[in-house]
This record gives C-alpha cells, structure tokens and sequence, in this order.
C-alpha cells in the first residue's frame, strides 16, 4: 500500500469527461420527462388534448436543449474546478489516498483531502457570486426604476431598500463562501471517515490506471460494482442517522411507526440511489474514456 497525492489535473480531459457524463444523465432525465408526460397526456380528458400536446412536444424539446444546456454549463463548472485546483495544490496539497497495487484506494487522508476539496469548492462559489452581484444590482436598479415612476414619493425607501440591499451583497459574497466551506470540510470529512471505516470491511473503489507519460496517470476505468456498494453503503449510513434522529422526534410525538418507516425508507433509499447513480456513471465513463479520452492526473 502506498500513500500517493494527486498534485493536479489535466484540465481539458477532465473538463470534456465531465460535461459528457453530465449531459448523458441530463438526456436521461429528459427521456424520463417525456414518459412522464405523455403519460399525462395519455390520461387528460379530449378538451385538454391541446394541451397536453403542448406538454409533450415541451418535453421532446427538452431531449435536445436540457443535454445540450447541462453540457455547456458543466464545461464552464468543470474548467473552473480543475483549474482552481490545480492552482491551490502547491499551497495546501492535494487530494492524499492509500493506493495498493495502483488500483484499489483503500483509504484517504481525511484532512488534506477535506482542506483541498473544501478549498476548491468555496472558490468556486466565490465566483458565483461575484459574478451574481452585478446582476442583482442590476435587477434592483430596474425595480428602483420603476417604482419611482409609478410613485415618485417612494425615492426616499428606494434608496433606503438599495443601501440594505448593497450590504447584503457585500455580506452575502464574504460570508457564503466562508460558510460553504465549513459545510463543505464537515461533509467531506465525514464521508471519506465513513469510506476508510467502511472500503476493508466492503469493498474498496477499484481503478484502472495507466502511464500516460510525462508524469502522468490516466484513469482508464472505473469498476462499477464497488465504486457503486461503497457509495451506497456510505450514503446508507448517512440516511440512517438521519433516520434514528426522525425516529426519535416522532417517538416522542408517539407516531412510531411512521419514524420505523422513515428509518427504512431513508437508509434503503440512500443506498439504492447512491449505488445506482454512481455505479451507472462509472459505467459511462468506462464507455466514454477510449472514445474522448480518460481523465489524467500527475500522482506522486
């Protein structure tokens, strides 16, 4: 077993990779909408045919435009993430994992990896909203605008309302990535404790690695199955938790029941989404990675 760190990303693999897995499951979502439509349809009276033929041929847009749109915009979340982590690993180190035979990660270290992730992520909503307050200045000038055409008296609580809402702004784009970070470190932090407690008992992620050359590491696979019971497994717990405290609120209420449902619900539940939607997007990078190119990595 050896302790490796991933020092960087190659952006554009990285970037083309990602936008594709988000635009397959964006089309999927898509398809369900138009199921769920036409079944709608199917089901309205003959006076609302109309109607829900304009539902449907919504949804058959969407087949198009929700994949396309989902496709464009991760290219411009995942450039900024790459590229935002490649710029923080000199300073704070990267994502550290205990790998044995350069294929199975048998654990992460939890603080560097939760500091570096965290970091990456605060950043990114950093530029959210800086980029978001402009155009809320925006809209509030136009609300101002308008009010005071339509009741000129109202100028001085206008500019009253504006002095708040700048302040607001300025707050909101210091406090929000602060406190996204917080939550960020905590949820992380506890996810990967819950993967090195939980990968020697289950199973490990397993990868397919590779010399790229240039002192890189391509990820030529992922394998599904336990990429997808170790997610599930963690996001079961998770739900758990969650469940007990649920159980005990209604406990006290003296609906039992209901909380032992819940209890199930949320820890079955989690499971089942986690191991499917990862397990099936491991799926499609196994699919995606000979055809676009894997995602690379420098590892040292």
């Amino acid at each position: 077993m050896e302790l490796k760190e991933i020092k960087s990303v190659r952006v554009v693999p990285y970037t083309i990779m990602n936008s594709s897995i988000g635009a397959i499951w964006a089309f999927i979502f898509a398809l369900l909408i138009l199921i769920f439509a036409g079944a709608i349809s199917s089901a309205l009276p003959a006076e609302l045919r109309s109607l829900g033929g304009i539902i449907t041929g919504i949804s058959v847009v969407g087949l198009v435009v929700l994949p396309v749109g989902v496709f464009l915009l991760s290219i411009v979340e995942s450039f900024l993430r790459a590229y935002i982590y490649n710029g923080l690993t000199p300073r704070l180190g990267g994502i550290k994992l205990a790998l044995t035979g350069m294929e199975k990660v048998e654990s992460f270290d939890i603080v560097s990896t939760s500091l570096i992730l965290s970091a990456v992520t605060a950043l990114l909503n950093l530029i959210y909203q800086l980029l978001a307050a402009p155009l809320q200045w925006i809209f509030f000038n136009t609300v101002a605008n308008i009010a005071k055409t339509v009741e000129p008296s109202a100028v001085s609580s206008m500019a009253a309302v504006g002095s708040a809402t700048a302040l607001g702004t300025v707050i909101n784009i210091v406090l929000t990535p602060v406190m996204t970070f917080i939550a960020s470190f905590v949820i992380i932090a506890i996810g990967l404790l819950l993967y090195n407690f939980l990968a020697p008992r289950i199973t490990p992620i397993k990868l397919k690695l590779s010399d790229f050359g240039e002192g890189l590491v391509s990820i030529d696979g992922i394998e599904a199955i336990p990429l997808g019971l170790i997610t599930g497994s963690i996001a079961a717990v998770l739900g758990l938790i969650v469940g007990l405290i649920a159980l005990i609120i209604l406990a006290i209420a003296g609906e039992y029941t209901a909380g032992i449902l819940i209890l199930v619900a949320l820890t079955v539940g989690a499971f089942i989404w986690a191991f499917i939607a990862y397990a099936v997007t491991a799926l499609f990078y196994n699919v995606l990675a000979p055809r676009i190119g894997a995602v690379q990595i420098r590892l040292d």
